[in-house]
């Protein structure tokens, strides 16, 4: 289970693994194959506690992979790049940088030590892979995506990681994450509303305070409905918030002014 902020608790992890090491039903696995840490929550933006989920997996001999779609490109920031403490320790690990990448929906891929882990993924197919037509030098698709004939997305990462290099990239990671926390500071100071959480990437829950559920759906399908502002919902044990998720470098605290204040005027009496 996880913890109130969405993490996961490593003392409850190690239970679950020590309970898998002696099962108490017949055919139950002798042996933990796989843990799936996140970094960076679609809802909140957390992220796990990765080095000790990390000892934790090798004490048991499992395998950890890390979901980092959301906080991969932390990486690139000399600032940020500590809250991913531990990521090098996965062995295998996905990114999308549709989000603080920039990059279109499809860009996600996975990370793998080495090329032969992938093996298990390799198909053959008569119609795709004529082996004449290779030796005759015409290309076959298969090999090319897992998804075969889908875009080649990857060749836009290349292009943004030549243009605007880790530098470039890090001055973007590192204003979007300011944003959020100016975002933050905003919703803190106003009385009208309250803050679920200190964001940790670029993920801001909140809701006006005291707002019950159907307020802050309601709030949201009305900026929709107008076309004033596309807020996300976030549900928790503590109910319902509207999520803005800052993807944008250049928005200005006068743009989050502005965003509140929508808000506050679409709030029903």
């Amino acid at each position: 289970l996880p913890t109130p902020d969405g993490t996961l608790d490593p003392h409850t992890l190690h239970t679950a693994l020590t309970d898998l090491r002696h099962p108490g039903s017949p055919g139950a696995p002798a042996v933990p194959v796989l843990v799936c840490a996140t970094a960076g929550t679609t809802d909140t933006g957390a992220i796990d506690p990765l080095p000790d989920l990390a000892d934790l997996t090798r004490a048991h001999g499992a395998r950890l992979h890390v979901d980092a779609a959301y906080g991969g490109p932390l990486l690139f920031s000399a600032t940020h790049r500590p809250l991913l403490d531990g990521l090098h320790r996965a062995h295998t690990v996905t990114l999308d940088l549709h989000k603080l990448g920039w990059q279109p929906v499809a860009a996600g891929l996975l990370a793998v030590p080495r090329a032969a882990d992938l093996a298990p993924l390799t198909h053959r197919a008569a119609y795709l892979n004529a082996d004449d037509d290779t030796e005759a030098g015409l290309p076959d698709l298969l090999g090319r995506s897992l998804r075969t004939t889908r875009r080649p997305d990857i060749l836009k990462m290349a292009v943004t990681l030549q243009a605007l290099g880790r530098t470039g990239l890090a001055d973007l990671v590192d204003r979007t994450l300011a944003a959020a926390r100016t975002f933050a500071g905003l919703i803190d100071d106003h009385p009208a509303f309250e803050l679920h959480s200190h964001p940790t990437l670029s993920t801001v829950l909140f809701r006006p305070t005291g707002a019950d559920d159907t307020t802050v759906a309601t709030i949201r399908r009305r900026l929709l409905h107008q076309g004033r502002a596309v807020l996300g919902r976030a549900a928790t044990p503590t109910g319902l918030w509207l999520k803005a998720t800052l993807l944008n470098p250049h928005t200005t605290t006068d743009d989050l002014a502005s965003l509140l204040k929508l808000v506050e005027g679409h709030t029903p009496r």
